[in-house]
């Protein structure tokens, strides 16, 4: 019972570290986050396309598990014909999961490469609605990890919101599961909402 009450406790919404941590953000450092940011925008499908290699080798490994990955496989060139070659390279980078990465990536190329725009943010809204477009389309990747690519696509314009495990302990929802909860998506989007809105503040 203890921890049936713990469980539920840290997954119940509440906004009010959150709230705390946008009133004493420190704004002097926004200007520069944002120039960074600029700095590294996609410039093209192929940078598109990289973001998303990168999401999809960040699911379920460590910081140096998803660079390893990626670095295995950005340049595409060399296997994006070749799904034994993909395979071969996630496999040696040490990421993990190389069969399901090789299914999932391969699977997208195929996807992206059809047609790019359908994996992007062309309007200033509906962006929501669009990540849940896309998280529907594809395979390998839930709302966080598409929001992942998202927000590094469009860096300083997303309006949606990779929760991560920080994120969610600043909205008391630390062990929340989402991704085939229909509440626990509510309460995301929640969450993304309140958080999009006061970035869109500072």
């Amino acid at each position: 019972m203890a921890t049936l009450e713990k469980t539920e406790k840290k997954t119940t919404y509440c906004r009010n570290r959150a709230d705390e941590f946008f009133k004493t953000f420190p704004t002097q450092k926004i200007q520069d986050y944002k120039e960074y940011w600029e700095s590294v925008r996609p410039q093209n499908h192929a940078d598109i396309f990289r973001r998303y290699l990168f999401a999809y080798c960040s699911v379920h490994t460590s910081w140096k598990g998803n660079c390893y990955g990626y670095n295995a496989i950005k340049q595409f060139d060399q296997w994006i014909d070749d799904k034994e070659k993909l395979r071969e390279k996630l496999a040696g980078s040490g990421v993990g999961l190389h069969n399901n990465r090789t299914k999932y990536i391969w699977d997208f190329a195929t996807q992206f490469w059809a047609n790019p725009k359908d994996f992007y943010l062309t309007t200033k809204k509906y962006h929501v609605k669009k990540r849940d477009e896309i998280v529907n389309k594809i395979m390998g990747l839930g709302m966080a990890k598409v929001s992942f690519a998202l927000e590094m696509i469009h860096p300083n314009e997303a309006q949606v919101l990779c929760g991560d495990v920080h994120q969610l302990r600043l909205y008391n929802m630390e062990h929340l599961t989402y991704n085939k909860s229909k509440q626990g998506i509510e309460k995301y989007k929640r969450m993304e909402q309140h958080w999009s809105v006061n970035c869109g503040k500072l």
